[in-house]
């Protein structure tokens, strides 16, 4: 492995620094241990916090567990008299009991149909007669809207697009188009065309609906208030069984599927009008809840105006019906480490081996609903974002992934060289000289098809033009399951990577220079 002039001279002044304070970073860095990690995590992702979702009582219970264990350890708040929480408002939308009527059939939502909370309003209304409409498409290569009145009706439309033997009409290929990936699309068609409501047939309707974590997502969201609230940009917009759709439209339930034919054959629209009284009842409830961020601070010595921030999230998935999701990977591992990081780092104060900077922890909430702790964070920061110098975020780093089964001592980089190259020698150096883990930078990339630099709190500060590393150790098979259990954490691995946390916090909060941001930022 070849290393540039700037990490040798990293290195050398940080073996200076470490030499003259005894290698403290060592001597605090072994405080943290598997034990206490499993101790910890073992209460945490426990049955009692109930998944630790977002605007619940189990996250409450969480960020109470947090700012207890930071007493304890004697990390104090960041103000001494306003306490570890700094809460924010969310606006909660959540389906009430809503119904759609024909004839003598009654369909209920979350079992004949569903929408996206946020993507609809309360609706009332009785239509007289249903449009199908093909595909329910418009675009300059086809369109089902081409002299077809719509405005102010019912309009009911397949899922997918026009294939004529086998190639799309709009793409011309066997590869799909967006009209066929993103829903938005056809809603946003419908919008424009004047379309009262629009029902799509999802052939996949009764597997979203079995999926516990897919119907709790339907039944409610949770929207941030301020910059990312807004009223739905779309006419009203359901899917409906396909069962539904044949008694909505009662003896003509058989055009569809001639419709359908018709437009696969001859690649044009086809589209039929059936008279039927249907009767809208849905109904969309909305509250502001708040939810806490916990913020705990050391406050350094000679450059304790400059600000490194850890930060991990402590909310997961929550309890859907009797299920439970406890997530100790997902991010119980994360919150548990900055616990024990956070302790080590309170131990060298206590001991007058305190950092020069000072380290600002923070266990995020929101982060599996978008992101919206840290967005919270960003647009009123506690520590003016001049002042911080780069946020480590510990996202999922307990267990081991399929690629590194006979290579377990590794974690994946994100971010570490996409605005400080300082930053990211310093990483290296600490992986080097203090621990046996292997850095794999496989992820490590804007353009990656998963988009994990995306996906976690660091990339509010990324995008504010603040360093970051994101540490990670990959996606298993219990990913977003409930069997995401502390039975499975591999702790030998994990104690290595929280020390490296700590040493590259160390090494950052200690030496003399600041880092720089001295890469433009990609995106």
């Amino acid at each position: 492995m070849k290393y540039s002039a700037l990490f040798f001279g990293l290195l050398i002044a940080t073996n200076c620094v470490f030499a003259q304070t005894e290698d403290l970073g060592i001597k605090y860095a072994n405080t943290i241990t598997a034990s206490e990690l499993e101790n910890h995590l073992t209460i945490f992702a426990s049955d009692y916090y109930e998944g630790r979702e977002t605007g619940t009582r189990g996250l409450s219970r969480a960020a109470d567990y947090l700012s207890k264990q930071f007493t304890l350890s004697g990390v104090p708040p960041l103000q001494a008299n306003g306490g570890y929480f700094r809460d924010y408002p969310l606006v909660q939308y959540q389906w009430a009991n809503s119904t759609i009527a024909s004839d003598k059939n009654l369909f209920n939502m979350m079992t004949d149909f569903y929408g996206y909370a946020g993507a609809n309003n309360s609706f009332s209304y009785t239509a007289n007669d249903i449009v199908f409409l093909g595909y329910g498409i418009d675009d300059t290569l086809y369109s089902d809207y081409k002299n077809v009145d719509v405005k102010g009706k019912i309009v009911l439309i397949a899922s997918g697009e026009p294939m004529v033997n086998g190639k799309s009409v709009i793409t011309g290929s066997d590869s799909l188009s967006a009209w066929s990936k993103d829903w938005r699309k056809k809603a946003a068609a419908a919008t424009s065309n004047g379309v009262m409501c629009l029902l799509t047939i999802d052939p996949k309707l009764a597997e979203i609906l079995n999926n516990p974590q897919w119907k709790n997502f339907l039944e409610g969201s949770l929207i941030k208030r301020q910059s990312e609230y807004k009223q739905p940009e779309y006419t009203n917009n359901l899917f409906i069984s396909q069962n539904m759709a044949d008694k909505l439209l009662g003896k003509k339930k058989k055009f569809i599927q001639k419709t359908i034919d018709k437009i696969s054959t001859t690649g044009k629209p086809a589209n039929f009008l059936v008279k039927n009284t249907i009767v809208f009842n849905v109904v969309k409830t909305e509250n502001t809840i708040y939810a806490d961020n916990v913020l705990a601070f050391v406050e350094g010595t000679d450059l304790k105006e400059e600000v490194i921030v850890v930060s991990a999230h402590y909310d997961h998935l929550g309890k859907k019906d009797t299920i439970i999701y406890n997530g100790a990977d997902d991010d119980g591992s994360g919150t548990i480490a900055l616990l024990e990081i956070s302790e080590a780092v309170a131990k060298a104060k206590s001991n007058g081996e305190g950092p020069r900077r000072s380290v600002l922890f923070i266990a995020f909430s929101g982060e599996e609903k978008g992101l919206l702790g840290s967005k919270a964070y960003a647009d009123n920061p506690a520590i003016p974002f001049e002042n911080t110098v780069a946020n480590l975020n510990i996202d999922m780093i307990g267990r081991v992934d399929e690629e590194h089964t006979a290579t377990p001592n590794y974690v994946y980089i994100i971010g570490s060289n996409f605005l400080s190259t300082a930053l990211h020698s310093i990483n290296e150096a600490a992986a080097k000289n203090y621990t046996n883990i292997e850095l794999d930078y496989k992820y490590n990339s804007t353009t990656d098809p998963n988009r994990y630099y995306y996906r976690s709190d660091h990339y509010n500060f990324a995008k504010n033009n603040i360093p970051v590393i994101f540490y990670f150790n990959g996606t298993h098979e219990d990913y977003h399951q409930p069997t995401d259990d502390v039975e499975k954490i591999n702790f030998p691995v994990y104690e290595a990577r929280c020390r490296l946390v700590f040493h590259t916090l160390w090494i950052l909060a200690n030496q003399d220079a600041r880092i720089k941001v001295d890469v433009a930022q990609e995106d």
